[in-house]
């Protein structure tokens, strides 16, 4: 199975193209550049660098999110062209997910946590229970970090840009319990989208490339300014 995978939830963007669970090729970019100006190009590149053509790819897939509003869109929408043209399906998976791939297999809890500012994370808390089964414990949401951390106990892995954020926080609170991880595994790679997706694709998760959206757990900037512009009786103030 050959599956196409990419990444552009944050402010890193990544490509790589695997054969079942075998990489062979990725690229990760982390050049402060909007996503709509690298990704094709990057997608381009590894085609030609493996030798595929596009109909060759059996399986797309992206993360959908949390994270950044234009790069999800961007991300999204994208490999729904992809999909579209070449009559394949897609895997949609959650970024919070994808990073807790970057370090299955310690046999503990693994906390990924995106920073969403304004004191924030997306977050949520995950079982490992060995190098191919990945259980979802607290559903994924926005919150406090400091509220979050009140829901976690025993050792835990804390990885992603809000780990990095709240790390004093979080060593605080868990006194001895929370784990780190190495820099660059703080960040989502296509690789692990590409691992993740093969799985749930075999497992039956495959989505037709129409249906698939994106996660937000948060309104838009603007969608909050005109929340705040209508009052409770639906009259804009």
């Amino acid at each position: 199975m050959n599956i196409l995978a990419l990444d552009t939830s944050g402010v890193t963007a990544s490509v790589a193209i695997l054969q079942d669970e075998t990489v062979l090729a990725e690229m990760f970019l982390n050049l402060s550049r909007n996503h709509s100006e690298i990704l094709l190009p990057t997608i381009d590149y590894l085609l030609i660098a493996t030798g595929l053509e596009l109909r060759a790819i059996d399986v797309f897939a992206c993360t959908v999110g949390p994270g950044s509003f234009t790069g999800i869109r961007i991300g999204v929408g994208t490999i729904k062209g992809l999909a579209l043209a070449v009559d394949r399906p897609i895997v949609g998976l959650s970024a919070l997910e994808v990073l807790a791939m970057n370090v299955i297999g310690f046999q503990r809890k693994i906390c990924p946590m995106i920073d969403a500012r304004r004191e924030q994370v997306y977050t949520g808390l995950y079982d490992d229970n060995g190098p191919d089964e990945l259980t979802n414990i607290v559903p994924e949401r926005l919150i406090n970090a400091n509220d979050f951390l009140e829901l976690i106990v025993g050792e835990t892995v804390f990885i992603g840009t809000g780990a990095v954020k709240y790390r004093d926080i979080i060593q605080r609170r868990l006194s001895g319990k929370a784990y780190f991880v190495v820099g660059h595994l703080h960040q989502v790679h296509a690789s692990a989208v590409g691992v993740l997706a093969g799985r749930k694709a075999l497992a039956g998760g495959l989505t037709d490339a129409v249906k698939l959206v994106p996660l937000y757990l948060r309104h838009s900037e603007a969608e909050e300014k005109w929340i705040a512009s209508v009052d409770i009786t639906g009259k804009f103030s």
